[in-house]
């Protein structure tokens, strides 16, 4: 059931739930809000019908509308509502090279948008990554990107200290996989390694919810790998 108050949940200091299953609409993947003093990091966006509604929970959480929209893969239900938030707001959107060009053709297949029976905009990305790369949230203080291929070729994690904790954006950690994604299950094990290493203490996943603390991250990325041994 949608959430009609529609109020942010507050997932660690200066870190927002803002989109969503309940919060927005059922096709949404959770979608994040990171508040610095210099940006306000939108973590993808849902898929398309409910830009409004995420752009207010946005704007309810941090009291201005986003500076960047961080879309982790091109996915539709991820990025559907990048060209409407981008309109609204002249954000600046931010995706890897390996999946800017499904975002720029509005590519049915890739972006997953047949399987929801919605179509995905085009848009050209202000910022395409060739690798990792960093959004600078204030002086000293950084939303950190890392290129995680393997449920797409472009798809990507970002990690922060919010708090004195450090926050994990993993948005597909679970998969799936599918040819007509592009996905390769191998580099996906291999970024999963990385996402391991980095010791976060929350996870805020994007279709499982939040978990925390430390041990608990870790063991629903060690789950993921173990349900897709060969």
């Amino acid at each position: 059931m949608i959430n009609k108050a529609r109020t942010p949940r507050k997932v660690a200091s200066g870190v927002f739930m803002v989109g969503g299953p309940d919060l927005t609409d059922p096709r949404d993947c959770l979608c994040y809000l990171v508040d610095g003093p210099q940006a306000r990091v939108l973590i993808d966006c849902g898929a398309g019908p409910s830009a409004a509604a995420i752009l207010d929970l946005a704007v309810k959480a941090a009291g201005k509308p986003p500076t960047h929209l961080l879309l982790t893969h091109a996915h539709i239900d991820h990025a559907g509502a990048a060209a409407e938030i981008k309109r609204r707001t002249g954000c600046r959107v931010v995706i890897h090279a390996d999946d800017a060009q499904v975002l720029a053709t509005g590519d049915m297949k890739r972006s997953a948008a047949d399987w929801y029976g919605l179509a995905l905009e085009s848009l050209e990305a202000d910022e395409v990554l060739a690798g990792d790369g960093v959004i600078v949230l204030s002086d000293g203080d950084e939303l950190s990107i890392l290129h995680t291929p393997g449920h797409t070729p472009g798809s990507v994690a970002a990690w922060c200290l919010a708090g004195g904790q450090k926050v994990l954006f993993g948005q597909d950690v679970h998969g799936p996989f599918a040819p007509a994604f592009g996905s390769d299950i191998e580099e996906w094990r291999e970024s999963m390694q990385r996402l391991l290493e980095l010791e976060a203490d929350v996870l805020a996943e994007g279709h499982f919810g939040v978990f925390r603390p430390a041990d608990e991250v870790k063991a629903f990325i060690e789950e993921q790998l173990a349900s897709h041994q060969e």
